[in-house]
């Protein structure tokens, strides 16, 4: 993945104004508001899943999406002012990853029954918090993880994230589907069609910012369409108090060993992902990709991810890293100045203030929430197999395919070897039968024997 980036070195982004250029407060805003555009559905819909994959109630999953907005501001503040040593001082958006939805929502079940949600939660975030510091210390030995987690290790891991998600959203969706009456399906397929029809639509589109906004504009086209046909209430707004207001250890932090196991794979990837991005966005930003510069920023940019995530589990939401959609914004607006990542930061925690905007996330009717997530998820696991073709060798795929048919069928098997009370051998099964953290383990293992 950084490779494929290195080839581009030479190819400079035409910018209107470079890193260190201050556009002033309207250019500034305008080009804040095209990422905004570009991350704001996303920053609230992957907690918003996980919310519903535990079973939160409404109350406490508008805080976790209001929590989620404004810590995404202050996340982003810090990586782009760069406080320290701490942030990588270009345009780098936070928030919470699609990534963790999938071993959060198959963690969910195995509680269930025995602990309440909101403990649940304190669970995860207790344990995202330490997690967190673990991605703070691997700062210091990036270049031994990306010897261990190889782009084929990483692209293994995200195709079987994106498939596992998108096998998640289409269970949702036919839930849904067969839960409504026959007179009421038609609607749900008429929902789901438009809604995947406009962003694909939108993605076709060239050099455009409306193709970078095409989910937010997607989810927007379905949820009209869902209000005309009686589907979608906006305006019942639950939501009592005008402002915001963040509440420290909202959920009692709780460390869990089940759950960092599960989510120690999804936190490597994540940084691997990181690395990527935040090399990506040096290139848009005609700033070095090699070097001392670059190593330093890209320590500083892994080192606010970890800060990042355990300061929003303290804050009561999910983990934060950077996202990848600003480096298109980028290239397309032609400014990559800092003051617009400040602006945009500003605008995040304006938004993540009014408690108006996450009850309008929290009423997305789920035939248009599900069809449209279940497309990103199917252009995550896309993303996966791309990784894997970059290698330019044949190993890589016998990795990818070995590493999945194995996943899946100890996932099948896992139940039955659960059964047994010796307690070892059931939290094995427990961790091994979600496909991603076996798969990565199988990918980790063939990869090396490839090397070898």
């Amino acid at each position: 993945m950084i490779d494929a980036l290195k080839k581009d070195d030479n190819r400079k982004t035409e910018l209107l104004f470079g890193l260190d250029d201050r556009p002033g407060l309207i250019k500034g805003s305008v080009a804040a508001i095209g990422h905004l555009a570009a991350i704001v559905a996303s920053i609230l819909t992957a907690p918003l899943l996980i919310c519903g994959a535990i079973g939160l109630n409404p109350e406490d999953t508008r805080y976790v999406l209001s929590a989620s907005l404004l810590v995404s501001g202050i996340a982003t503040f810090i990586q782009v002012y760069r406080v320290g040593n701490l942030g990588c001082g270009m345009i780098a958006i936070q928030g919470t990853s699609f990534a963790f939805v999938g071993p959060l929502a198959y963690a969910a079940p195995l509680y269930a029954g025995e602990i309440e949600a909101t403990i649940l939660v304190g669970k995860i975030l207790g344990t995202c918090a330490a997690l967190g510091i673990f991605v703070m210390i691997s700062s210091f030995y990036l270049n031994k993880l990306r010897n261990i987690i190889t782009p084929t290790v990483a692209g293994t891991t995200i195709f079987l994230l994106g498939a596992t998600l998108l096998e998640s959203a289409t269970k949702n969706l036919s839930r849904i589907f067969f839960a409504t009456p026959s007179w009421g399906q038609y609607n749900i397929i008429i929902e789901a069609l438009l809604t995947i029809g406009t962003i694909l639509f939108l993605m076709r589109l060239k050099q455009s910012l409306v193709r970078v906004a095409c989910i937010p504009i997607g989810l927007f086209c379905g949820c009209v369409v869902a209000y005309l046909l009686g589907d979608y209430s906006p305006g019942q707004s639950e939501a009592t108090n005008f402002f915001f207001i963040l509440s420290p250890a909202y959920f009692p932090l709780q460390f869990d060993l089940l759950l960092f196991i599960l989510l120690l794979p999804i936190f490597l990837v994540s940084l691997t992902e990181t690395i990527g991005d935040i090399t990506a966005t040096s290139l848009v930003s005609n700033q070095p990709i090699s070097g001392p510069v670059y190593v330093n920023r890209l320590r500083g940019g892994v080192m606010a991810d970890g800060f990042n995530t355990s300061l929003a589990s303290v804050l009561g939401t999910f983990p934060n890293t950077t996202f990848s959609q600003n480096n298109a914004v980028i290239r397309i607006t032609g400014i990559a100045s800092r003051q617009v990542g400040i602006i945009l930061a500003i605008f995040l925690i304006i938004l993540g203030s009014t408690p108006h905007i996450s009850q309008l996330f929290l009423n997305i009717p789920g035939s248009v929430l599900h069809a449209g997530t279940g497309l990103l998820f199917s252009m995550i696991a896309y993303t996966g197999l791309s990784i894997v073709r970059i290698q330019n060798h044949g190993k890589s795929f016998y990795v990818l395919a070995i590493s999945c048919i194995c996943a899946f069928a100890l996932r099948e098997v896992s139940p039955l070897i659960a059964a047994d009370t010796f307690p070892l051998i059931e939290y094995s099964a427990l961790v091994l039968g979600f496909p991603v953290a076996s798969g990565a383990i199988f990918a980790v293992i063939l990869d090396r024997k490839m090397q070898a």
